[in-house]
């Protein structure tokens, strides 16, 4: 499939722009303009001495960069700003991807990532910094499939100082590090590349207690709900039994964890190309924001651009098909956040289920529809044929 005319995705992302830039959420006004306000107070340089965010400082350096720029610009103007930067990011880590994956028309698929509405309710609408952890999770999958493992890993170190959601992924790097016997020294890159990012903090005077827990406070964040807004299983049981929903939290983690360790072992079995395995990525953070508890609406945010991903390198109608699945489900979600309500949200929930359950055929039946070469073929379930075809190499 040709990818969309620059002009008609310049077209696209202006109008997403002309309609998200004066709009605003709660997150906002509660969370980002009040630290945009404390490091233009205390300066850039001071604001670090002690914390002042639930965030980890990584983006919060980002925001000191940017914040000269309130001389200028409204506080949610520089913030929106910085997440286009991070969305450039995004796109830039994309092509490099594709470029892994040997993909045609790099550039003009890199460009449409600007178009995608996931994309663009993030960075326009919620001035989110999501879209620079997965562009970090995305070179540490462009690595993995170049074999460059120690990169590989300290950009997974990279990805985690920004977000936590980037561990959805983990799946895929514990697999890939068993499976091909990487060297236990080569793993430590993920943590010095994360402490490496924690540095400038801690010498400004950051207690190392309050950034070692910062992760584990987010997690305490909205107890009372088993999901929020995510386009999960949670979300359908939140809906249907709203008053023991909560207490389903043990369930969901064990499934989560279940299911990323059936994950793991299925790796070690199964082998993939390069494009499977980038579909495996998809699946592993499919799986994970899937089924563990307290999900968000924008946390499939890495598996719309995996997914994505998956069908460039494939370039089948049922690739695509399957993308446009995953991207309908998250964006249904993020609507349904904005008020809209439970509807959009179940709607998402079973796009991405059924996405779900698409990526995992070749896990569940890897030996189906043997070919007379030694390579086998996963036929896709009715409707999605031509999709999966991943060869056993």
């Amino acid at each position: 499939m040709p990818a969309p005319a620059i002009w008609l995705v310049a077209l696209v992302a202006a109008v997403q722009a002309w309609v998200l830039w004066p709009l605003y959420t709660p997150d906002m006004t509660a969370y980002l303009v009040p630290w945009l306000e404390t490091i233009r107070a205390r300066g850039a340089a001071s604001a670090f001495a002690e914390p002042f965010s639930n965030y980890m400082p990584s983006y919060l350096y980002l925001l000191a960069a940017v914040s000269p720029l309130a001389q200028w610009l409204d506080p949610m103007s520089v913030i929106k700003l910085l997440s286009i930067a991070g969305t450039v990011a995004l796109a830039l880590s994309f092509h490099r991807l594709l470029g892994a994956l040997a993909a045609p028309q790099r550039a003009q698929w890199a460009a449409a990532i600007f178009a995608l509405p996931s994309v663009a309710f993030n960075a326009l609408l919620m001035g989110q910094c999501d879209a620079i952890y997965v562009a970090a999770c995305v070179m540490a999958v462009a690595m993995a499939l170049e074999r460059r493992h120690v990169a590989m890993f300290a950009w997974c170190g990279i990805a985690v100082a920004f977000k936590a959601q980037a561990v959805l992924v983990a799946p895929l790097f514990l697999a890939l590090a068993i499976r091909r016997r990487m060297p236990f020294h080569h793993w430590l890159a993920a943590p010095a590349a994360l402490l490496a990012m924690m540095a400038p903090a801690l010498i400004a005077g950051w207690p190392p207690a309050d950034l070692a827990t910062v992760y584990f406070r987010q997690a305490g964040t909205f107890s009372n709900e088993i999901a929020r807004n995510a386009p999960n299983i949670w979300s359908l049981a939140g809906a249907i039994t709203p008053e023991h929903a909560p207490k389903l939290f043990a369930l969901a983690l064990a499934a989560a964890l279940g299911a990323s360790a059936a994950f793991v072992a299925r790796m070690q079995v199964v082998r993939f190309d390069k494009a499977g395995l980038v579909g495996m990525a998809a699946l592993a953070a499919l799986l994970t924001a899937g089924l563990l508890p307290r999900m968000h609406e924008r946390y499939f945010l890495l598996a719309d651009i995996l997914t994505f991903a998956f069908a460039i390198s494939r370039g089948t109608r049922g690739a695509f098909t399957l993308a446009a699945l995953v991207q309908l489900g998250s964006t249904a979600a993020i609507i349904g956040y904005l008020g809209v309500g439970m509807p959009m949200v179940a709607i998402g929930a079973l796009c991405m289920i059924a996405a779900t359950w698409i990526l995992a055929q070749p896990l569940i039946a890897p030996h189906a529809n043997d070919n007379r070469d030694g390579s086998h073929r996963i036929p896709p379930p009715h409707g999605l044929r031509g999709t999966l075809h991943f060869d056993m190499m």
